[in-house]
């Protein structure tokens, strides 16, 4: 477990940070390399989500981050993005984000959190007490569709 993680908002300076480190998070395993490679949007992060966007910082670097959006339907918010840094994984950085998603979730009004995880990322998810709900198909596999309620 990391201890010294600090959890704050994104701010706009974060901005550059996040795309390298959504791309070096999605090539950790060794995954669709080539695709993920091709593909802008495995290295970007819209805009219009950095309101909705949290991190965590160790040592003062961004190691970890997170969407939680607003739901189409406001008792549901979906967690768009969690994205930790290989040489944290499995240290505890994830699942402290994580919870800060879902608070920020249950601060939104949602009663329950939304995710498409990917496959890798399942047990994760169910550990931290997440359902699957479905399959989705995604541009490499598909991938498990996944909600957990909050209340």
């Amino acid at each position: 477990m990391v201890s010294k993680i600090f959890i704050r908002s994104a701010c706009h300076d974060d901005w550059a940070k996040l795309g390298p480190l959504k791309l070096e998070s999605s090539l950790g395993w060794g995954d669709h390399v080539d695709e993920l490679l091709a593909l802008p949007e495995a290295r970007q992060i819209p805009a219009a989500h950095m309101p909705f966007v949290i991190v965590a910082e160790l040592h003062g670097d961004i190691v970890d981050f997170a969407t939680v959006l607003p739901g189409e339907n406001a008792l549901q918010a979906e967690l768009e993005d969690l994205f930790v840094a290989p040489q944290v994984w499995r240290r505890g950085v994830g699942a402290k984000l994580l919870a800060e998603a879902e608070r920020r979730a249950v601060a939104l009004g949602a009663h329950a959190l939304h995710v498409i995880a990917s496959e890798r990322a399942r047990a994760f998810y169910e550990a931290s007490g997440f359902r699957m709900v479905g399959t989705i198909a995604t541009d490499f596999a598909p991938a498990p569709e996944m909600r957990k309620d909050l209340r």
